[in-house]
């Protein structure tokens, strides 16, 4: 008796830890997007904080200054600190722009950190792009050491939830870091590199602003190659580098089964 009684406790037992066992399998199998999302957001944070500190470094004691058709001087106001290092952080990853919703490109805006820079920091835009990129690469890298992935697929699938924190900082960088001209000088410098618009809408006869110029990053380009497609490749980039040898070899398979 004491021994069916033994037995069937343990039947008991073993039925009541089967459920448990198969949840902490289901939890294991999740993608690390919480995780994901700390070293993403490491990453993404070091990224802006390189661009801002050197959009102020490059803009240190500078006063813009233009002269007008008349030969008289004029003092402008640089574009803000945080939208100019938003806008350089977005180009290193191919982000287009608009200047009131028609293509430009970055060195068409006046007043910003990449205008004001001085011959010493031509190349920084370079280390900029590394930096960014490698951050990406080492997010990816770390997320897929992190949680120990088997083989290169695993990697690549833990790599990518850094995507998430990127995606959100695009959007948010896309929607609010535009800025405004409205001083003549400035103006007249916006339309005549962007070509798409027109004097008269902006400017009238005299001189006078009759419309302001808004100009910032185009949303669907930002969005796309900011926050979804270049992030995942570089992190999945960075994933793969966690199982080079894994990698190598089905490579190698997939080539000898040709």
């Amino acid at each position: 008796m004491a021994d069916n009684s033994q037995l069937e406790y343990d039947d008991d037992e073993q039925t009541n830890e089967q459920p448990t066992q198969r949840v902490a399998t289901g939890q294991d199998a999740d993608l690390p997007f919480k995780q994901g999302a700390v070293f993403g957001a490491i990453a993404v944070v070091l990224s802006y904080f390189a661009h801002l500190f050197s959009t102020i470094v490059s803009t240190a004691q500078t006063t813009p200054a233009t002269y007008t058709d008349d030969g008289s001087l004029v003092v402008t106001e640089m574009v803000a600190s945080w939208e100019a290092a938003g806008w350089s952080y977005l180009a290193a990853f191919g982000t287009g722009f608009e200047a009131e919703g028609e293509p430009a490109t970055l060195g068409d805006a006046p007043n910003h950190a990449a205008a004001a820079a001085s011959p010493p920091f031509f190349l920084i835009d370079t280390a900029l792009f590394l930096l960014t990129a490698g951050l990406v690469v080492g997010a990816g890298y770390a997320i897929a050491t992190y949680v120990d992935a088997d083989d290169a697929v695993g990697a690549v699938k833990a790599s990518v939830t850094v995507v998430p924190v990127y995606l959100v900082f695009a959007v948010l960088a896309a929607f609010l870091m535009t800025t405004t001209y409205s001083d003549p000088a400035l103006v007249s410098s916006v339309f005549d590199s962007v070509g798409a618009l027109e004097a008269e809408s902006f400017l009238n006869d005299s001189g006078e602003v009759t419309g302001e110029i808004t100009f910032g990053p185009a949303t669907m380009s930002a969005i796309l190659l900011a926050g979804l497609v270049v992030p995942a490749v570089l992190a999945a980039i960075g994933g793969v580098l966690t199982q080079r040898q894994d990698a190598l070899e089905t490579l190698m398979a997939k080539a000898t089964d040709r």
